[in-house]
């Protein structure tokens, strides 16, 4: 399967015609509860075409970051179309509209683990239309009941006689049938892609090198660009001297950009030599003199002010500060996270005043949009974005600051195409990160150890904020009271746990520091406060961490399905290897739910994580080994960030800059991980990011059960060996 760029208008694929040829093209249409009043009144332009030669091509707005999204999808239409396997090709849309875009996130952008579960019933439904009529068409033409027919492999196969014609000769005459309202879709039975497991459609071209990343991304008389930019996150450009470089080998310009410059050359080395060496200051601010240590302080008082408003209350609040009988507290804090993705970021432009064309590996196409109209007044219509495949996203390449600095390079060369690439150290030290934050636990246990109330205090910023969400407007759509963000509080307000007198608030700390989401968002950190305060309650209460869980998840079937399951895994009943901790933890995130368990030995030499045991409930699984493969993947993503990962702040700027001091998981130290999908009939969830939450909390759980020991501040490099 290929990525292909395809830019189609409502009328031309609503008319089945298009620019390639003739072919059959059936938009999709978004369930009756996502649809926006539009002209189409919940039509999208998201489509699934089939031409005269057969190929199938299918246009959806979700790029492609390793996830497998893209194969999944196509598992998806194949199976309800009956295609042939090989003919399907997946297209990006080059403008984001309004039709593109998620409605409950309002823009086009791959995040929140929605390429499968937002998707999945609406190319159901176009596959559907489309078979239903390539079939009336086979049926007027062979003088048969449509129900004598059935696609299979690209063919409507006639069962009686065996008579078959390929879809591409039926493309023609189905064109000129009405689109069916309600077609019938295929019964479960029938679906023998999904559920499969497939390899990845992608794989062969990244194998040998034909897949486009974009940094492989090549124009006519391209340009380079290296990128210099203030150390102290909120400064800008005071003064450059652009005669300080200008007679270096290759450099063509000088270009001034928000919060620093461009140096644009022949080629990357000569515009980052001439970068590095650039005679550039820049203003200074009320955050030069900032460090990790007063950051804390900062939430350290938070946590401490009186009437802090209230963002979730069930049942009680004062029941939550009753003294009688146990009382369990504790508080814990996590670091500021970079993303590190493989392939850093960068953009190839070509801008003139007439046209804007991007390549770039984004997942947020409108924050692109936005970025260059608000800072340039760019007409959306004149904005091209080819989106490639992504070397890894993590959450980081939702942002736009790299289109900017690349269009305005384009700009200042006169329009010829320049390729923006920032290094890792620049991604790093100007970057955008995971927020750090705080939060204070208070739990009353009954006599029986059981948990009557719970009040939990986090403080840190908001970033819903930064992305245009009001708290107060967000709160009423979900329930929710006053001052909550999602960004913010995911995992603790929207806990499963049964608890009758519940209460959070946030003390908001605002920071000078850019905020961007890492995988799993907040769901990262609180999964890690909730679980490992749940093992503490149940060490409190004398209980085993699986029976005090299992006690207060009455009613939950997914949650109970998926802890049973990682039980039985592990081997939970029976007792632990000699010399091996086992800790345990269960996350609901993104529609999913993860429990884990995880296996470590712990002695003088330090922290060795043998083996993670790792049950989900996704729904259905559409690919399995896939969803294996990201399970796996996240848990080798957490197990890093949970040892040893963290950004810490030093006059006002980052210390970290490269993998010598932010250190990825190395293949040695990496664990074997067990996983096992559980399938009892629950709505699809999100695969990419619910791997991550349970693994931190599970491992400092399994720490406490070695050591009797509570590590309540990640990373654990900081309070044990590694």
């Amino acid at each position: 399967m290929k990525l292909q760029d395809v830019s189609l208008t409502r009328r031309s694929f609503l008319a089945g015609a298009v620019a390639a040829g003739v072919a059959l093209v059936v938009p999709l249409r978004l369930p009756a509860a996502w649809a926006r009043q539009s002209e189409a009144a919940g039509l999208s332009q998201a489509f699934i075409r089939i031409d005269t030669s057969g190929q199938v091509t299918f246009l959806l707005p979700t790029s492609e970051m390793g996830q497998g999204t893209h194969t999944g999808q196509a598992q998806i239409l194949a199976d309800e179309l009956g295609a042939d396997w090989s003919s399907i090709v997946a297209g990006m849309p080059n403008q984001p509209t309004p039709d593109y875009r998620i409605p409950f996130i309002g823009q086009m952008r791959s995040v929140g683990s929605f390429g499968i579960r937002f998707w999945h019933d609406p190319l159901r439904l176009a596959a559907a239309q489309a078979r239903e009529m390539l079939t009336q068409a086979a049926a007027e033409r062979l003088g048969v009941a449509p129900a004598a027919l059935h696609a299979e492999n690209g063919f409507i196969v006639h069962s009686d006689s065996g008579r078959r014609i390929p879809f591409g000769e039926l493309v023609e005459d189905a064109m000129a049938l009405p689109v069916p309202e309600e077609p019938t879709l295929r019964p479960d039975g029938e679906r023998t892609l999904s559920g499969r497991r497939v390899p990845r459609l992608d794989t062969p071209d990244k194998v040998t090198g034909k897949a486009v990343y974009a940094v492989d991304v090549e124009r006519e008389s391209m340009l380079y660009g290296a990128v210099r930019l203030a150390p102290v996150f909120s400064a800008e450009v005071e003064s450059i001297a652009e005669d300080s470089v200008t007679g270096m080998p290759g450099v063509v310009a000088v270009v001034r950009v928000p919060r620093g410059a461009v140096v644009v050359a022949d080629s990357w080395w000569q515009a980052k030599r001439a970068a590095d060496a650039l005679d550039i200051t820049f203003t200074a601010t009320d955050a030069d003199e900032l460090s990790t240590e007063a950051i804390d302080t900062m939430l350290r008082e938070a946590l401490d002010r009186p009437d802090v408003p209230v963002s979730t209350l069930r049942g009680d609040a004062e029941a939550t500060l009753s003294t009688d009988g146990q009382v369990v507290e504790a508080e814990y804090s996590v670091p500021l996270l970079t993303h590190m993705s493989m392939e850093p970021i960068n953009c190839t432009a070509e801008s003139t005043d007439e046209r804007t064309e991007l390549w770039i590996g984004t997942q947020g196409q409108d924050v692109v949009r936005m970025t260059l109209e608000n800072a340039l007044q760019l007409p959306a219509e004149q904005c091209f974005i080819n989106t490639t495949y992504l070397g890894g996203g993590f959450g980081r390449k939702t942002h736009g600051e790299i289109a900017l600095q690349a269009v305005l390079a384009s700009r200042a060369v006169g329009g010829r195409p320049v390729k923006l690439l920032w290094a890792r150290e620049d991604d790093v030290r100007q970057g955008q990160y995971r927020q750090t934050m705080r939060c204070r636990f208070r739990a009353a246990l009954d006599d029986a150890g059981n948990i009557t109330g719970m009040r939990i205090r986090i403080a840190g910023p908001q970033m819903g904020r930064e992305y245009g969400i009001d708290p107060e407007q967000r709160a009423q759509a979900t329930g929710n009271l006053a001052n909550f963000d999602p960004f913010s509080l995911g995992g603790l307000s929207d806990m499963r746990y049964v608890i009758p007198n519940f209460v959070v608030e946030h003390a908001v700390v605002d920071l000078p520091i850019p905020l961007c989401p890492w995988r799993s968002i907040a769901h990262s950190f609180n999964g890690f406060f909730f679980e490992s305060f749940m093992d503490e309650c149940a060490a409190a209460a004398g209980r085993d961490p699986l029976e005090f869980r299992r006690s207060h998840s009455e009613g939950q079937e997914r949650m109970l399905a998926v802890l049973d399951r990682v039980a039985e895994m592990s081997r939970w009943s029976e007792p632990a290897p000699e010399g091996i901790a086992r800790g345990l933890a269960v996350v609901e995130s993104y529609g999913s739910y993860v429990a884990q368990v995880v296996e470590a030995r712990v002695d003088d030499e330090g922290i060795d994580v043998r083996r993670v045991h790792a049950a989900i409930d996704c729904g259905r699984a559409i690919n399995p080994g896939q969803v294996e493969t990201q399970i796996q993947g996240a848990v080798i993503d957490a197990l890093g960030m949970a040892l040893r990962q963290k950004v810490t702040i030093r006059d006002g700027r980052a210390e970290q800059s490269n993998f010598h001091d932010y250190p990825l998981l190395r293949i040695g130290e990496a664990p074997s991980v067990a996983v096992s999908i559980v399938e009892i009939g629950s709505p699809l969830g999100g695969v990419g990011e619910p791997g991550i939450p349970p693994l931190a909390p599970a491992l400092a759980n399994a720490l406490f059960a070695a050591t009797q020991q509570r590590i309540r501040h990640l990373p654990l490099t900081d309070h044990v060996r590694v």
